[in-house]
């Protein structure tokens, strides 16, 4: 199943901004404000899992959207394997949000020990 989303600035289809605040999300089924944006570069995955914690800093649980990049050069999103790359390990990752955290979880397969940059996005909610 493919999901289609936009970033947009001022109805634009591209990424030109520098404020995150400027950014909108549309989706089928809600539009959303970019309330900040971050990264975190050389993350070595060591273990298995490996979790990478950020503070959000929001007052409620947000919407958040990551990427990975891994040695090789493959971006991943969550939950996205790439068995094929790894010659049969499922490398794969995870994003959970609480009130206080993301927790980026990474999952080494059959890789062994990698460095990764995981690239975020924090979403206003509806509500909040």
């Amino acid at each position: 199943m493919a999901y289609e989303m936009r970033i947009s600035k001022a109805g634009i289809n591209v990424l030109t901004a520098t404020d995150p605040n400027n950014f909108i999300f549309h989706s089928a089924y809600n539009t959303f404000k970019i309330l900040a944006e971050g990264k975190a570069l050389a993350q070595t995955v060591d273990a298995n899992p490996k979790t990478f914690t950020v503070a959000h800093a929001q007052s409620s649980i947000p919407a958040v959207y990551a990427f990975a990049k891994f040695p090789d050069g493959y971006v991943a999103l969550p939950n996205e394997s790439d068995r094929a790359l790894t010659g049969g390990g499922d490398r794969y990752w995870l994003v959970e949000v609480d009130g206080t955290y993301i927790y980026f979880i990474f999952y080494q397969g059959g890789s062994g020990n990698y460095n990764v940059d995981i690239k975020y996005y924090i979403f206003e909610t509806p509500g909040s």
